[in-house]
């Protein structure tokens, strides 16, 4: 069994994605389920085959704990990890080839407190990665495309599993953006000219060290665009996670 956590920030498209992969991958003959481990989702755009919330709701823990919805969403993913075990089994009852995991929407629950490593580590001892997604309706700015860089190698770091990027909702770019945000990922010198030509004062030099630190840590990032409306990117996607966790063969014999 293969887990991929998509993660990414609030309104990126992770849940959309989870769903319109899943069906994708399920079209191309893979037995691939879907995972929410998000107890404060009140609609999926799929049928969640595991499901946190069976266990876990955020707007149970604001009634029981007198806590408002920050609170009550803090607490709730906290209390993921003595459930972790049940997940767990919950995934072996099914055994997929491949799972799709929507982690929480606010990403920093999951990504930069305790509790998203130990449920990563705990819900299987197979193949395991991180699917990043980039919001290309923030990434059209150098300044928020490198904090983008800068968050996804400190989930690198963080978890230490193979990472794949993604440039999602790629379908509202106009074609001269994505161009430029694919020139951007091809050609560091092209970030740092437009860096230089389109920030100014402390953007500038807030983008400057950002892109010294990522230099440092010898990660490279080339965000593959994505569209769940139009499938762009799915076959990209799904040979880069062929790659990663089977060698480039297919999840299914």
């Amino acid at each position: 069994m293969n887990l991929a956590f998509i993660v990414g920030t609030a309104g990126s498209g992770k849940s959309e994605l989870t769903g319109a992969l899943t069906r994708w991958l399920e079209l191309q003959g893979e037995d691939v389920l879907a995972v929410n481990l998000d107890p404060g989702a009140i609609v999926l755009p799929y049928p969640a085959n595991v499901d946190v919330r069976d266990y876990i709701r955020v707007e149970n823990i604001m009634e029981e704990y007198s806590l408002g919805p920050n609170g009550g969403l803090v607490l709730a993913c906290d209390l993921m990890v003595e459930i972790v075990d049940q997940l767990a089994s919950d995934l072996n009852d099914f055994s997929p080839d491949i799972a799709l995991v929507d982690t929480p929407g606010q990403m920093e629950l999951f990504a930069f407190r305790d509790i998203g490593a130990r449920i990563a580590e705990g819900l299987t001892d197979e193949q395991k990665g991180i699917i990043y997604l980039f919001d290309s309706t923030f990434c059209r700015d150098p300044l928020n495309y490198v904090m983008n860089m800068f968050i996804a190698s400190a989930i690198n770091n963080r978890f230490l599993l193979p990472q794949i990027s993604v440039l999602s909702k790629a379908d509202l770019l106009r074609e001269e953006e994505l161009e430029e945000i694919s020139g951007w990922c091809e050609d560091p010198a092209l970030l740092e000219d437009a860096i230089n030509r389109r920030l100014t004062g402390l953007n500038r030099l807030i983008s400057q060290d950002m892109m010294m630190v990522i230099n440092r840590l010898g990660i490279d990032f080339s965000p593959m665009p994505v569209s769940t409306r139009t499938n762009l990117g799915f076959n990209r996607l799904y040979a880069e996670m062929s790659r990663v966790f089977v060698g480039g063969e297919p999840f299914t014999q």
